[in-house]
């Protein structure tokens, strides 16, 4: 008797006293003050995959996604609290684009160069890439209540500015161009952006974003020598991203 009561009754002791235990952990956690509820800093290395705007058919901005390119980021994140549900994000990076480009035709009479619009080839691009984004964390507070917050997991709102600047490209054997460039031009972005994090371990999280803003290229222009900033167009970004937290 003594011992199937001890192998029965011991078991759901322990049980209960665990269960006991989460369970005031879990009231202790709910009961936390809302004036000492606030988002995480950390910081740690992310890739994106995204769908940007190709910079020499501004016109078609809204053709989505044909005159958009598929890019692959990767690099260095760091997210600061500056207030109870806002962080600071700054990030730098490469970013690996797979570029669509204008195909460059030789009159065969006079030696002139035209572009063929109706058609374009692909080529590479490495971009460095440098961006601060100012973060709203709106629902962080109730999700914190409900144990989901970790590593600032939810609905944000984001106001990224970013630039990006070319390394390396494909050869242009029309105007003799190879991998570097020979002047400098990069593009500038300030794009509002609606997104959801979402954490799947200790240090890791995905997140998925989607926004709407203005982009510029600039250059040092080859015949003035002069620096130049296009007019602004409206454009779509979407991104998928997976980043790997430490603190």
């Amino acid at each position: 008797m003594k011992p199937h009561f001890f192998s029965t009754v011991l078991p759901l002791i322990l049980l209960l006293s665990i269960t006991t235990i989460s369970a005031q952990k879990e009231v202790y956690f709910n009961t936390a003050k809302p004036e000492d509820i606030k988002v995480e800093s950390f910081s740690g290395f992310e890739t994106r995959v995204s769908l940007n705007p190709n910079g020499f058919m501004t016109g078609f901005a809204f053709s989505f996604p044909t005159y958009y390119e598929p890019a692959l980021y990767i690099g260095y994140y760091n997210e600061k609290r500056i207030a109870d549900s806002w962080t600071l994000k700054g990030t730098i990076g490469l970013q690996n684009v797979a570029s669509k480009r204008l195909i460059w035709v030789k009159d065969s009479i006079n030696g002139n160069l035209f572009a063929n619009t109706s058609n374009y080839t692909v080529g590479y691009e490495l971009l460095l890439d440098l961006g601060i984004e100012p973060r709203w964390y709106w629902d962080y507070k109730n999700k914190y209540q409900l144990g989901e917050a970790r590593l600032n997991s939810g609905w944000f709102l984001s106001f990224p500015i970013c630039f990006q600047t070319t390394l390396l490209h494909s050869p242009e054997p029309i105007y003799n161009l190879g991998w570097l460039p020979i002047w400098f031009y990069g593009y500038a972005s300030i794009i509002p952006t609606l997104g959801y994090r979402q954490v799947i371990s200790k240090h890791w999280f995905l997140e998925g974003s989607f926004g709407l803003g203005t982009n510029f290229i600039f250059n040092i222009n080859t015949w003035t020598h002069k620096f130049e900033i296009t007019n602004p167009f409206l454009t779509p970004q979407l991104s998928i991203k997976a980043a790997y937290t430490f603190k």
